[in-house]
């Protein structure tokens, strides 16, 4: 049974820690006090659903993955969990190299998230962070019945203030794997990261949950150095390259490549394994930019889930997650109860400085906890292709066909120097690459969130929110075109998207018209703004009310082609590759204002934001945002009036 091979481990990493070091994961605080325990001996296998109310056997009753569409029906459990978290500024070594790091708690990966589908979920954060405020985001929930809660400042809140706090509260309203990160500049990129699980029916059998397993890059240089080597002046241009790789926050790196304090035995993560059995491995990306291709020596993975969207389970020797990505898979341990192997994550698709794979111990039952696996990587360990799996091979388990939308955008992407008056980063104006969609970059304000002010009625926003309004549109579609040399993931609030078609966009005399691949740029009014009032939607009226121009229409790289018309793959992260399209639709069942936005943090950072602003007249009529969000502007605003607040990205 678990319990004893658990216990077995235990043992032995305690004896290994008094004599030297447990490489393996087991945390020793004489060698890094604020590893996580994920991923070592002390994190046992998670339960099927936490305890509480039961009715017909579990908390979400007789519903299963087949028959429920989870868009439509939450159980209400009528169970809350609880969690009181502190952001503070602290010294790090994940992988030996000691660093200034931002933690939850004190430990990376953050705390974990563990709810039952339909529990309600309450976390104080206290920002004890005193240099700047903080967000946090709780990846791919919908957040239906509580958008304020999403946790983007400029969108649904203002910054927590540092030496205050505030109480998110939301329900859990998908299930399945997924994280939570700060959404308050590129602070994700500095340790604001953990995993969220949200247990619910399951659409395959399996023995063992081994948890969640967060594999990452890392960089040695905190996230605001890296920011403003970004915006350099041109002609330089400043391309942040990882350092390092992580399973569940570790690794471990050559002290002879760094100046840095460094520790050369940091742990590695491990795993315990059953002979004969089935494990669900949950499979997390928080990564700042990097592709994960990750494989398992000698094993396959049926893969069941994709971000909170059960599937039709395949089988498959790779997977691969971009940023924001999640994938839940099935093992079966078909090894010797004496077996060890490696389980790998090798990064791709982002410039590094080496140090590109990272490995964490797989230990069957009876072997020797005390020596390294000498396992043989699989064919595809190194694979450098970073696009998602066909979408072909991903169908939902539960069947929606999207229907024909109501509106549809074509966003072209750009990577060009800012025109005068679109950037306000100190020392910024006019001097750096920005990323343009529909020929629109995005800053965001701290202190006046977008959603408070559709409140009011007030949906005339300033140009560079890059804010667009799709009216009472039940459906949405866009044709997002990148004919560049840099691969996009992809991310929506607030929905999981119908991933409807993917393919080449190589052509910019398609897509722009011309071969530089620029937009003809129009000349706009005094205040720099134009208008996006190209699309050819129905009830969708002018996107800005200051607008005295037109912008031109685009050509479209799709050729129509829907894959799985009536049951397509649905996700909340969608990989767009260098030179093609992809072609994504949603509902617009949930009344918001909502980020659709690459996920890169150094492309989040410099632009690479459209604001969807959705059904602005219920948001007006309905919606009982509640006092704590408007005293948490007014703790920001006070702070900010004693402190300047450097925002040289965009914010996001």
């Amino acid at each position: 049974m678990h319990g004893h091979v658990y216990a077995v481990g235990i043992a032995l990493a305690l004896n290994a820690a008094h004599a030297s070091r447990d490489i393996f994961g087991f945390v020793n605080e004489a060698v890094n006090n604020t590893l996580s325990i994920l991923g070592t001996p002390q994190h046992e296998n998670l339960a099927d659903f936490l305890g509480g109310p039961t009715p017909q056997g579990s908390p979400w009753g007789s519903h299963t993955a087949k028959d429920t569409n989870c868009y439509n029906w939450t159980p209400n459990t009528g169970v809350t969990r609880y969690f009181d978290w502190y952001v503070s500024g602290t010294k790090c070594a994940p992988d030996g190299v000691e660093l200034d790091c931002i933690l939850v708690n004190g430990q990376f990966p953050g705390p974990t998230i563990e709810a039952n589908w339909g529990d309600e979920i309450e976390i104080k954060v206290t920002n004890n962070y005193e240099h700047e405020g903080t967000s946090l985001h709780w990846h791919g929930l919908l957040q239906k019945k509580t958008p304020w809660m999403d946790g983007v400042p400029g969108f649904e809140q203002c910054p927590i203030a540092p030496g205050s706090s505030l109480t998110y509260r939301f329900q859990a309203d998908l299930y399945g794997s997924s994280w939570w990160h700060a959404h308050y500049g590129s602070q994700f990129a500095s340790g604001v990261v953990g995993p969220m699980i949200i247990h619910g029916p399951k659409n395959a059998d399996y023995d063992y949950d081994v948890g969640p397993i967060m594999v990452s890059d890392w960089y040695h240089q905190f996230y605001n150095e890296t920011i403003e080597k970004l915006f350099t002046k041109l002609p330089d241009v400043y391309i942040p390259r990882s350092d390092n790789n992580l399973i569940n926050g570790k690794n471990r790196f050559d002290c002879e490549d760094t100046s840095l304090p460094c520790e050369p035995n940091a742990p590695l993560a491990s795993f315990n394994f059953q002979s004969g059995k089935k494990h669900r491995m949950r499979f997390i990306n928080p990564s700042a930019a990097a592709v994960e291709k990750i494989t398992l020596d000698g094993h396959k993975f049926t893969v069941i889930a994709n971000d909170f969207v059960p599937i039709e389970p395949y089988e498959t020797d790779v997977l691969t997650l971009a940023v924001g990505q999640r994938t839940d898979a099935i093992v079966e341990a078909t090894g010797d109860p004496t077996n060890a192997v490696w389980l790998r994550a090798y990064k791709i698709c982002w410039p590094t400085n080496g140090h590109n794979e990272v490995k964490a111990a797989i230990f069957y039952e009876d072997a020797d906890r005390s020596q390294a696996p000498t396992s043989q990587p699989g064919p595809n360990a190194y694979d450098l292709y970073c696009g998602n799996d066909p979408l072909e091979k991903t169908q939902p388990y539960y069947a929606i066909d999207p229907g024909e939308p109501e509106t549809t955008e074509i966003i072209p992407l750009e990577f060009r120097p800012n025109a005068t008056g679109l950037f306000q980063g100190e020392g910024a104006e006019g001097s750096n690459l920005l990323w343009y969609m529909a020929n629109r970059t995005f800053y965001v304000n701290y202190n006046d969130p977008m959603l408070f002010e559709a409140k009011l009625g007030n949906i005339d926003f300033p140009y560079l929110r890059n804010a667009h309004n799709y009216g009472t549109n039940s459906s949405v579609r866009f044709v997002v075109e990148n004919t560049g040399y840099q691969p996009h993931p992809m991310h929506l609030h607030g929905h999981n998207m119908f991933v409807l078609a993917e393919g080449p966009c190589v052509s910019n005399m398609t897509v722009f018209g011309n071969e530089r691949g620029n937009t003809p740029h129009a000349t706009g009014n005094a205040n720099g703004t134009v208008s996006s009032s190209h699309s050819s939607g129905h009830n969708l009226p002018p996107r800005s009310a200051d607008s005295t121009t037109t912008m031109p229409s685009y050509g479209s790289c799709w050729d129509g082609y829907i894959t799985n018309p009536s049951n397509p793959q649905r996700r909340d992260v969608q990989m767009l590759l260098p030179g093609h399209y992809i072609v994504i639709q949603w509902n617009q069942d949930n009344p918001g204002v909502w980020p659709f936005h690459c996920h890169i943090a150094w492309h989040l950072g410099a632009g690479f934001v459209w604001t969807v602003i959705e059904q602005p007249e219920r948001i007006q009529e309905y919606m009982p945002i509640p006092y704590i969000m408007a005293q948490t502007c007014r703790d920001w605003w006070a702070w900010t009036g004693e402190n300047v607040v450097p925002q040289i990205d965009d914010g996001l």
